[in-house]
């Protein structure tokens, strides 16, 4: 991109997409209340919910990236809008009563679709924003995404108070992202040649022979597994109704610390901004293992939000910098580390059920917080040679 400039007009549906990547997010808050509905036996299955959302990264991320070369970003996105919608109907559709299979069919959907949209969204903002203030507007972006994530308590505490069920949120969500699909179809956005032949797998993975494409990869799996971590566990951490509430303070904090991030990384290195935060993040995730307080929790689990507001956005770009000519091999492996979200459910609800205690979960999110702090201090160390 060698604009100076982002027209508004194109600008504006590409950050909506942003908004609706965020969709796939709700699904670890909300397994509390899915689990509430169905017998002890089957907790453990619910646990694997997430699981269902983020394994399609994990199978599908490299090939829609391959794929895209011939299909295009904006085509690419519109597919996975498309069964986003249909993911959230499923289960709305099969009724109050239903079986978990269709919480498991739904969100699979969900899954699928939101892969398309992720690996689509993010290259599609590149083509139409300054290289050189990628990182501020990835930034930005996760703005839009983290905003839906805010809107999720808020919306279910309404939503329950209202009809007494969550489970419209579903068709609100989907007609949402109806809303998105047609503004992006009717915005022309220029994008790069379609190319005949569709890349190979090989040929993203081939990337990972570059450190700085393999550490960054490596840190998204981190960020998205502690990220789905906190999500499940911060709902535990406080035994009332209103834990829920601990998600809208979790990204009301990270909106702060995006609109933060986005002034600071126009002025200082991304990757030194990132080690200061994962330092932080990692003193609070091992504190919440101790603390008890609901004050000091929500406190805690709001200032991981700020800490971990800009992760994405600086290490997709510092992949994406360190090979250009290669942005949608790049979207693939940064997507595909996203499928990392698929443990979180699965060992957090492990070490629950293992100690009997959800506070010992965190273990879990320090474990990913180091790692992201290793990550940036090396990236960093890498820039100033």
């Amino acid at each position: 991109m060698t604009q100076n400039t982002t027209p508004g007009k194109l600008l504006g549906p590409v950050l909506a997409g942003f908004f609706i990547m965020g969709f796939c997010d709700l699904v670890a808050p909300i397994s509390g209340r899915i689990a509430a509905d169905f017998p002890a036996g089957q907790q453990g299955a619910v646990s694997f919910l997430p699981t269902m959302v983020f394994l399609w990264f994990l199978v599908l991320s490299t090939p829609v990236a391959a794929l895209m070369n011939r299909w295009g970003r904006k085509a690419t996105a519109l597919l996975g809008y498309g069964f986003t919608c249909i993911g959230m109907l499923v289960p709305y559709a099969a009724g109050a009563d239903c079986a978990l299979g269709w919480y498991f069919a739904g969100f699979g959907l969900l899954g699928i679709g939101n892969t398309c949209v992720q690996v689509a969204v993010n290259p599609l903002l590149a083509t139409i924003v300054p290289g050189e203030r990628m990182t501020s507007y990835l930034t930005v972006g996760q703005i839009f995404r983290n905003t839906s994530l805010l809107l999720l308590a808020p919306l279910v505490t309404g939503l329950v108070a209202w009809t007494g069920s969550w489970r419209l949120l579903l068709p609100i969500y989907a007609a949402l992202t109806v809303i998105g699909g047609v503004w992006l179809q009717l915005t022309a956005i220029p994008e790069p040649a379609r190319k005949e032949h569709a890349a190979g797998m090989a040929a993203c993975f081939r990337l990972l022979k570059n450190r700085r494409v393999l550490i960054p990869a490596l840190g998204v799996a981190c960020f998205i597994a502690g990220d789905v971590g906190i999500g499940f566990l911060s709902v535990r951490l406080i035994d009332a109704p209103s834990s829920i509430l601990t998600t809208t303070g979790f990204y009301a904090c990270r909106i702060v610390g995006t609109l933060v991030g986005a002034w600071v990384l126009v002025r200082l290195s991304d990757t030194k901004y990132l080690a200061w935060n994962m330092a932080g993040g990692l003193l609070l995730a091992l504190a919440l293992v101790f603390v008890r307080s609901e004050a000091a929790i929500y406190t805690a689990v709001g200032l991981l939000g700020f800490a971990m507001s800009c992760v994405f956005a600086t290490f997709y770009a510092v992949a994406t910098k360190a090979v250009p000519e290669h942005a949608n091999e790049v979207a693939g492996l940064m997507i595909m580390a996203i499928s990392a979200g698929a443990v979180s459910g699965p060992v957090c609800g492990a070490v629950i059920r293992a100690t009997g205690n959800p506070h010992a979960g965190m273990l879990f999110v320090a474990a990913c917080l180091a790692y992201m702090l290793w990550a940036a201090l090396r990236l960093q160390r890498d820039k100033n040679k």
